[in-house]
């Protein structure tokens, strides 16, 4: 019985707008750099794609399923909707985010939520559409943005007919018609010419990646329970074609200055709730924020079908380009200067201290970034004791300069 990921999450702000060909190339740079081959891009799946992102903005939806009768139904499921565009397979996966503002900050969100991450780095596919689409108006969600992936290859025994052999194992329901029979062994064979083409360990964040952004925040199915913010995953990739077993001995985290990182949790097909996981695939959850402007080195050791397989490599995390402003007291006074800009880092007390709202005084502005950071522009003019951000339990009071 064949399976596609139905998970879903809810996005924040973003910072750039780009175009669909600029999506593709982005995600495929990604890809590439972890050592998977570019996905090429579908007509068929990309009509599917744009036509849930607008099913999605006009009927204020967030999500994998439409409902038959609401307005641009095109499908109940992932499957039906690139069947009905015309692609032959049903074979696909989807991911999909909401209110970002670009394709390149829609993905690296994605690539924030483990589950949405293995979806992108999938082995097997080869080929993609993606669709947006945003509403003017002052919406709950304004802009949508869809990616359907599939397999040319598997798409392609679609296309043909199979006359019944004996001994022979067939298989159903991968294609249009859902009575159509084609060989496992092909289907199979197929799979793993992809996989063949592709690196056999996919390390994410890649060694020597940059700009990560330090946090992660929650994702449906929720890997963390418990968690409302937490820090970026690392994640270890097997490739099937070469690999049948792999125990994992250790996986660990280090900042700059070689410190373990200790409170983590390791997710892996073993223990991973959601059944999301495969035996290849091995995450490692920091159980609290990563730091702003640091280069941390994951470790991971475990034995594939009887060899030693140890990775150590190293990423950092997003260097803004304005001052950052740490908080963790619950009243917080800064002298800042007039008419300049600052990020404000609102560290969390627990996995479930996020912002949700506060209140300015004092002309200062502010615009979330995520839901424990702000982007912050301060007056124009020097005051003292009246500029102000109240986020309930906690205040930070400005002096400006």
């Amino acid at each position: 019985m064949l399976r596609f990921f139905i998970i879903v999450t809810l996005l924040l702000v973003s910072l750039e707008a780009s175009s669909e060909k600029e999506g593709l190339t982005y995600l495929n740079n990604i890809r590439e750099h972890t050592g998977l081959i570019k996905l090429k891009s579908n007509k068929n799946l990309q009509n599917a794609a744009a036509s849930h992102a607008k099913y999605l903005i006009q009927n204020q939806k967030n999500g994998h399923y439409e409902k038959k009768g609401k307005y641009s139904y095109t499908g109940n499921t992932p499957s039906q909707r690139v069947t009905k565009a015309g692609y032959p397979s049903t074979y696909v996966m989807e991911n999909l985010s909401i209110n970002t503002e670009g394709y390149a900050k829609s993905i690296d969100n994605l690539f924030s939520a483990i589950y949405h991450r293995f979806v992108f780095l999938n082995l097997d596919k080869d080929e993609i559409g993606i669709g947006a689409y945003s509403s003017k108006k002052e919406r709950k969600i304004n802009r949508a943005y869809v990616y359907d992936m599939g397999s040319s290859g598997i798409a392609e025994l679609c296309n043909k007919t199979f006359s019944m052999t004996h001994g022979v194992y067939y298989m159903k329901n991968i294609c249009k018609q859902s009575t159509k029979m084609v060989p496992k062994s092909l289907f199979e064979e197929r799979k793993d010419e992809v996989r063949r083409k592709n690196r056999d360990i996919i390390l994410y964040p890649f060694a020597g990646q940059t700009d990560i952004w330090p946090a992660f925040y929650n994702e449906s199915p929720d890997p963390l329970p418990g968690y409302n913010v937490s820090g970026f995953p690392i994640s270890v990739q097997f490739n099937p074609v070469n690999t049948k077993n792999v125990k994992l001995k250790s996986f660990r985290l280090y900042d700059a200055e070689g410190k373990e990182i200790k409170k983590t949790k390791i997710l892996q097909h073993s223990n991973d709730h959601n059944h999301l996981f495969t035996k290849f695939e091995f995450a490692l959850m920091p159980l609290k924020r990563l730091e702003f402007d640091t280069t941390y080195t994951a470790v991971f050791e475990a034995v594939s079908d009887g060899n030693e397989v140890k990775k150590r490599w190293s990423f950092s995390t997003m260097k803004p380009e304005e001052k950052i402003y740490r908080v963790s007291e619950n009243k917080t006074k800064l002298t800042v200067q007039a008419g300049s800009k600052a990020l404000l880092y609102m560290v969390p007390d627990s996995g479930k201290d996020i912002l949700h709202s506060y209140r300015s005084r004092g002309g200062i502005k502010a615009s979330f970034l995520d839901q424990n950071t702000l982007k912050v522009t301060f007056p124009k003019r020097s005051s003292s004791g009246r500029v102000s951000l109240d986020f309930g339990k906690k205040k930070v009071f400005f002096d400006v300069q």
